[in-house]
């Protein structure tokens, strides 16, 4: 009797244990990472003393709709960080102070998405600690050339940001000696769109003409689009109004995802594109659409063989004449999947 009076004693003491609270730091940060917003994760600090500051060393800041004085509030107790950004604001300065503040902490991660364009601020692009930046819908990459410096960064996000001139891309990403991975997703109202690494192994472009319906090719097919980024292993190129396409060697591609829709029927583009192609000789895995203007990009590539030795999967959507083309010295292939244009499509 005496025993089970004990057991029950003892059951009713690890009951009234908190378990949750003697787990380590890093994993309560990671339980609270998964809440929705930073606003929630804050209220846990009134849990306990234990519980106080543990959500400032949260990796991420989420503020969806947030005023500004909570913004403010957090951002001045927080410690090390990846902010993010989900806000419909008026004023063009806020964004910018709340970054300038991150910066200044030292701020390893930053992503913004808004629903404006203002301006950037200048200390963005010079932030010693700035691991990982993604920008989307806000402000204007700048031309300031040598000023660019981002030592650390290693995965850089551009989408649908503004450009102050052909140069300042170019401008940027000597300044990353680092980097290792670059999306850029954009609007082509330029007239050349360079991107030039040493560094860089993973990279994704989006580019697609957003003006209006026009029955003339130069209106849509405007820009030149260089890419020369020797050290690249995987690339996803999707592509509708380049006038003209040169790219640099690409020896150590493994995988390349290529979507072709330029609307000009022109061989001499056709011919950028082909040469395109043949940088693509030493992947493995190959996914290609051509879905405009395949006859004349048939003709310039009926001029030349492409051998594609270490291709091991081929996912190809064009008419069958291509496909005997890249079969023509692909001794590996092991896996095909081939789909064809329809005719409406073909011009």
């Amino acid at each position: 009797m005496e025993v089970a009076k004990q057991y029950s004693i003892r059951s009713r003491r690890n009951l009234s244990i908190d378990r949750l609270s003697d787990l380590p730091d890093s994993i309560l940060c990671h339980i609270l990472s998964f809440l929705p917003t930073t606003k929630i994760s804050l209220r846990t600090s009134l849990l306990g003393r234990r519980w106080r500051y543990i959500w400032s060393y949260v990796p991420n800041l989420i503020f969806n709709h947030d005023n500004q004085d909570t913004i403010n509030r957090v951002l001045f107790l927080y410690n090390t960080f990846r902010l993010t950004v989900e806000i419909g604001c008026d004023k063009d300065d806020l964004v910018g102070k709340w970054v300038t503040f991150a910066v200044g902490r030292g701020v390893q991660n930053i992503d913004i998405c808004v629903d404006y364009h203002a301006h950037l601020p200048p200390g963005l692009f010079t932030c010693k600690t700035l691991v990982d930046l993604s920008i989307e819908s806000f402000g204007a990459i700048p031309i300031v050339g040598n000023a660019m410096c981002l030592p650390r960064l290693k995965r850089l996000h551009l989408m649908y940001v503004k450009y102050e001139g052909n140069e300042s891309l170019p401008g940027l990403l000597p300044g990353c000696p680092a980097l290792e991975e670059l999306l850029i997703h954009s609007n082509t109202d330029y007239e050349s769109f360079k991107i030039s690494s040493p560094t860089i192994k993973r990279l994704f472009v989006d580019l697609h003409y957003d003006g209006e319906d026009s029955d003339n090719e130069e209106d849509c097919c405007n820009y030149k689009l260089e890419i020369k980024t020797p050290a690249l292993v995987y690339l996803h190129l999707a592509d509708d109004s380049a006038k003209h396409i040169e790219c640099g060697e690409l020896n150590s591609l493994i995988e390349a995802d290529i979507d072709i829709k330029a609307y000009i029927n022109d061989f001499i583009y056709a011919r950028s594109v082909v040469e395109l192609f043949d940088r693509l000789r030493n992947v493995k895995c190959l996914k290609l659409q051509l879905s405009c203007y395949t006859k004349t990009i048939q003709s310039a590539i009926s001029e030349r063989t492409i051998s594609f030795r270490n291709l091991v999967k081929l996912e190809l959507t064009s008419d069958c004449p291509f496909l005997l083309k890249f079969l023509e010295d692909a001794d590996n292939l092991e896996i095909l999947i081939l789909h064809e244009v329809p005719r409406h499509k073909e011009i």
